[in-house]
């Protein structure tokens, strides 16, 4: 069951059932559709587009809850070695990562819970995060995966190129539509581009 009622000792805090977007429909009642951890880790298909805006640079997991809960206040860092950060992962280049093959995905989260979403899943949240950055310096990474044999992919990347680069991809929109059979990706050519 997607929505749940949660039996815990704390409501949910305001600053929970106030953001945007939001998991919470009121205190204690989730929907994890809303979520964008959910959103970016668990969900298999395209972002919905009310989400993609809101999900910014997040590529894997949102913090957002984690930040505004009360009961965070007593949490405290972790001497786990297998739990700190690993400094490869800090501040990562969106270009580096979409330019990354299955194969380089593989090998950079090796041993990461990052892999487990998968390469196609990966890249889409990154295209996401491409679109979302106003950076035009990564247009390029973007419109080459256009041409991405997983549809997925090149969902994500129809929407960040047209993000990045409307007058572009009107141009471009003909000659990809003429070869595209899958129709999430057809859709994404005529798509509204925020939710």
């Amino acid at each position: 069951m997607i929505a749940r009622t949660l039996k815990t000792a704390a409501a949910v805090p305001n600053a929970l059932i106030f953001a945007r977007p939001t998991p919470f429909q009121r205190p204690s009642r989730l929907d994890a559709r809303r979520c964008l951890a959910y959103l970016s880790v668990e969900h298999k298909g395209p972002i919905p587009r009310e989400f993609r805006v809101p999900m910014g640079n997040r590529i894997y997991g949102c913090d957002d809850c984690l930040a505004v809960c009360p009961w965070n206040k007593f949490a405290s860092v972790s001497r786990e070695v297998r739990l700190q950060e690993r400094t490869e992962f800090e501040r990562p280049k969106l270009g580096d990562l979409a330019r990354l093959d299955d194969t380089g995905f593989r090998a950079l989260f090796a041993g990461s819970p990052i892999k487990r979403i998968g390469y196609a899943r990966f890249l889409r949240n990154v295209l996401i995060a491409i679109g979302n950055s106003e950076n035009t310096q990564l247009l390029g990474v973007a419109r080459a995966r256009l041409d991405a044999a997983n549809p997925l992919i090149r969902g994500a990347a129809v929407w960040a190129v047209r993000r990045l680069a409307p007058e572009m991809a009107a141009g471009l929109r003909a000659h990809y539509l003429a070869a595209e059979v899958d129709n999430d990706v057809r859709a994404e050519w005529d798509g509204e581009l925020d939710g």
